[in-house]
């Protein structure tokens, strides 16, 4: 059968890798999300790919939650 990756495998992958563990690994904090926001929403080349429509509430939680990743 088909063997469905679960987010542990990914996170461990990514720390043997390098990843930086999220937003904040790379010096961003909280007072950056906004300017991530107002950044994104005009990106209508990535936020069409998304399967529904995106506000800024979404995207906030999304920066919000990417800040470390484990």
């Amino acid at each position: 059968g088909r063997h469905r990756i679960s987010f542990d495998e990914v996170v461990e992958v990514m720390k043997k890798t390098g990843v930086p563990n999220g937003l904040k690994a790379l010096g961003f904090g909280i007072q950056d999300i906004e300017d991530f926001v107002a950044g994104t929403l005009p990106q209508h080349r990535v936020t069409k790919l998304s399967p529904r429509p995106v506000s800024a509430e979404d995207l906030t939680r999304l920066f919000m939650e990417t800040m470390t990743i484990w």
